[in-house]
């Protein structure tokens, strides 16, 4: 988990002692984390932080977490109209950096593309290559969204399938096959060659 690794290394960074880690974890946990840690210290008083660590990762690295991860991933699909690049992209590879520690930048990158549609992530691929930096993508990402607005809200034409199509040259008004007019005022002119 991000916060997790967050702490470890400002921990290592500064050389923290763990009782002023531990310390720190009331100011740091807000709303709810906030009153579990409240109860979980009154009931077990001060511990290390490779107990805490333990201890958070089990109320919140669990099946249902991983699932509501999953899910505002895969639901959180790119609109240029709507969402800024930089962001939307963070916010993608922090959940799936939650969710799949090992998982490769590469993949991560693959996978994120994905989320943005056919059109916009095949014009991305086609501007990177192998050996590209998460800066790079999140540029291209930017470019390719403002030049050519692809993935941006469209007008949707309304059509109606359910009503049957009608072709009004099956529909001879007089009865007349001779008869060339049609209902509007058009008519099929001869060729004189």
């Amino acid at each position: 988990m991000e916060f997790i690794r967050h702490i470890d290394m400002i921990k290592e960074d500064f050389e923290l002692p763990e009782r002023l880690v531990t310390a720190k974890l009331n100011t740091l946990l807000t709303k709810s984390a906030h009153r579990w840690y409240i109860k979980l210290r009154q009931a077990h008083g001060h511990q290390s932080w490779t107990w805490w660590k333990t201890q958070i990762i089990n109320k919140w690295a669990n099946d249902s977490w991983r699932f509501k991860v999953k899910t505002a991933f895969e639901s959180a699909k790119f609109n240029s109209d709507k969402d800024k690049a930089l962001p939307w992209f963070c916010k993608q590879r922090d959940r799936l950096t939650a969710l799949y520690p090992e998982m490769s930048g590469f993949m991560i990158h693959r996978k994120i593309l994905r989320q943005c549609g056919g059109g916009l992530e095949h014009s991305v691929k086609s501007r990177t290559t192998e050996q590209y930096s998460e800066k790079d993508m999140i540029n291209i990402l930017e470019e390719v969204t403002t030049r050519t607005k692809i993935c941006s809200s469209r007008v949707n034409l309304k059509t109606n399938f359910n009503t049957p199509w009608k072709d009004s040259a099956d529909k001879n008004p007089k009865g007349n096959s001779n008869n060339l007019k049609f209902k509007s005022s058009y008519t099929i002119r001869k060729c004189h060659i």
